[in-house]
Parts: structure tokens; sequence; C-alpha cells
């Protein structure tokens, strides 16, 4: 009896080991994609907890107010004030596993806007700290830029309309050496932009995402001085991601990359007024009942209006262009305190890097000790059994 025993405890033990070494494996693994899905934020609690990132620059700043533009709830604010010191205000997610997703957010840029001839990023998707953002969207001059870096190709996705919320919904298939990518680019419910083909670095995980506002040209570094104009403000909503099926967002029609020619002035333009736009939307709350404002047809390339900004000091955009546009001084810079997605590119054949050797042994050896140590229950139930009906 004691021998059964001793055996018993031994099996348990070695069981035991196994187990922990499966949960061991695979937890550290899993965790290196941590953002929840579906993840969802209106900004209702008050705060941005539910964000494990931050970047702010000099006086840059995060904060959770009233919702503006008549829409109900709150919104997250993000400011950048022009003392020469702050160029970023920003918020991110972790990682995801590689596959389709979308991503849905509205963003409203106030009345009081100042054109910028260079591009202000509002929402970025970063890599990782020795890779840029392989996708971009910006704002630059009075148009919304959708920059594919890996690729070089910028799509205009049509004009900025300030005083009214604009409802984003961005369909990406990320991109792997066996599988194609595609981004498929809605606002206020219309496609705007699209592109197909590798869309990031193809690292471990997929790109994280960014919101809120980043100008790097207003980097002291890079020569800027305060232009004395109120803080820049931008306001975010209603931010989701959620898993979608492989090709579900594929575009209903072919959008050709745009062209914008950069400035030749070697510094950044002096003060201008705000550029003119599309009046407020009116008090739509944040379940808009109302149907979107109509935006240019996708029929066709988009087209970029002929005639400049009223600034002088913003560069003219040219017609469709199936070349790449131009970068407008824009660096690309990395985010040092991301070092998390800094592993070698996925290899044509999966993985490079030890992630998916290690949730593949984990699993194993975790499914292994469960499935003993059910089968080793069961049999000392059945020793039990057969002893109670033996002794007296």
């Amino acid at each position: 009896m004691f021998q059964h025993h001793s055996r018993g405890r031994r099996a348990d033990a070695l069981l035991a080991a196994v187990v922990a070494v499966g949960a061991a494996s695979v937890g550290p693994a899993a965790t290196a994609a941590s953002t929840t899905i579906p993840f969802n934020d209106g900004f209702e609690s008050g705060n941005t907890t539910v964000w494990p990132r931050k970047g702010l620059a000099g006086k840059g700043a995060v904060d959770v107010v009233a919702a503006p533009g008549g829409r109900s709830g709150r919104a997250g604010r993000f400011t950048l004030a022009d003392e020469g010191d702050s160029y970023r205000a920003e918020i991110a997610t972790s990682h995801l596993p590689y596959g389709s997703y979308r991503y849905s957010f509205s963003n409203y840029l106030p009345q009081d806007w100042v054109s910028y001839r260079y591009g202000t990023f509002v929402s970025q998707w970063h890599g990782g700290a020795t890779t840029g953002p392989p996708l971009v969207l910006m704002v630059r001059a009075d148009r919304w830029i959708l920059f594919v870096t890996v690729s070089g190709t910028q799509y205009d996705l049509g004009p900025v309309r300030l005083g009214r919320w604009n409802q984003w919904t961005i369909d990406i298939t990320w991109s792997t050496p066996t599988t194609p990518g595609s981004i498929v680019a809605k606002l206020d419910g219309t496609e705007v932009g699209s592109h197909q083909g590798k869309n990031n670095f193809e690292k471990e995980t997929v790109p994280y995402h960014k919101i809120g506002m980043y100008r790097p040209n207003w980097q002291t570094k890079k020569g800027h001085v305060s232009s004395g104009l109120p803080p820049v403000v931008l306001y975010y909503d209603d931010i989701s991601i959620t898993p979608i099926p492989p090709g579900a967002g594929s575009p209903t029609t072919t959008t050709a990359p745009s062209s914008v020619a950069p400035s030749s002035a070697a510094a950044e333009p002096p003060p201008t007024s705000p550029a003119p736009s599309a009046p407020p939307s009116g008090t739509s709350p944040k379940a808009a009942t109302s149907p979107p404002p109509a935006r240019p047809s996708t029929a066709g390339p988009v087209t970029v209006p002929p005639t400049a900004p009223a600034s002088a000091t913003i560069a003219a955009a040219a017609p469709p262009s199936s070349t790449p546009a131009a970068p407008d001084d824009i660096p690309l810079e990395t985010d040092t305190g991301d070092t998390d997605n800094d592993e070698p590119r996925l290899a044509a054949t999966g993985s490079s890097g030890p992630s998916p050797l290690v949730l593949a042994t984990g699993g194993a050896l975790l499914a292994a000790g469960l499935l003993a140590t059910h089968r080793l229950r069961r049999r000392n139930a059945r020793h039990r059994a057969r002893r109670s009906r033996i002794l007296p």
C-alpha cells in the first residue's frame, strides 16, 4: 500500500511539473500581444487607463473632457502648445497577433484649427523601437492623407472639414511573407482610399494603434520656433478594434496614390489664419441617428482640387499620380520606449522568432499534462472503489 501511494505521489509531482512548464511556456509569449479584443473606449470612464501607452513631449497633454460639437458624453482631448518644445500627445494600445481587424474611431478638428503645411499625425500604427510607423493617418495642409511608409505611397482621402466629427473605419489585413495585405479606409461610411500589398514591417506581432497628435517638425532640434499661436487641439471618441474575416474589408474601388508637391521653403511657414472650412455638421449625439454627410465619390481615383488653399504658405496639391508622394520632410522617428516587438522579421515559412515554437511546445506539454492528470484520477478512483469492496 505504501509503495502504491509513493508511486501516486511521484506521478502527481511529475504531472504538476509538466503542467507548470507548459503554462510557463505559453504565458510570456501570449502576453506579447496583450490588447484585449474587441477593444472599445469612449472615455466615459473619465480617464485613459485602458490605454497602456502614453507619449507626451513638452507641454503636450491628454485629458478627458465633455465632447465638443454637440456630441453627448465625453471625449479624449489632445493638446500641443506651440511653445517650441511640444510635439507629441498620444496614447496607444498594445500589440495584436496577425490577422484582419477593423479600426473604428471618431475625431474632431475644431474650427480654430490652423492649417499646417507639414503633416500632423493623428493615427499611427507603430511597430517597435527600431522601426517607424508603417501606416499613418495625417492632416497635411487641408487634406486627409493615408501614408503607407513601407511602400512610400500616400493616398489623398479628401478635404478636411473643421468643426464636425469624422467617423473613420479602417479595415486592415496585416501582410506577412505569405499573406497579401490590404487596407480600406472609409470616412462617414464612404470608401475614400485603399491599398493592396505589404503594409507593415512583419515583426513578431502587428503594430499597435496610436491616437492623438504628433508633429515631428515641431521639435526644437529641427529648428522649430514658437509661432505664438494658441495650442493646437484635437478630439477623439469611440475607438474600437474588432477582428474581421480575411477579405471582409476588400476595396470596392481602386484608389490611385496622390502626389503632393513639397514646399520649397526650408523653414516652417509663418503663422497663418485658420483655413476656411465647411460649417459644423450640427449637434449629433454619440450614437448618430442622421445619415452621414456625402463624401466625394470613389468610382475612380480621388482627385485633388487644382487650386491651392487660401494661404500662400501652403503647398499646392497636384493631381493624383502613380508615383509615390514626397515625404514633406516628415522623419518617421522611432519610439524608444517600445522594445517588445523588436524581434527579427517573419520568415517565409512563418515567424522567425521563438514565440510560435514556444507556444506549440508549451501548449503540447500543457495538454499532455492535463490528459494524464485526468487518466490518473480515473485510475485512482477505480483503485479506491476496489479497495472499498475488499475491506470489511
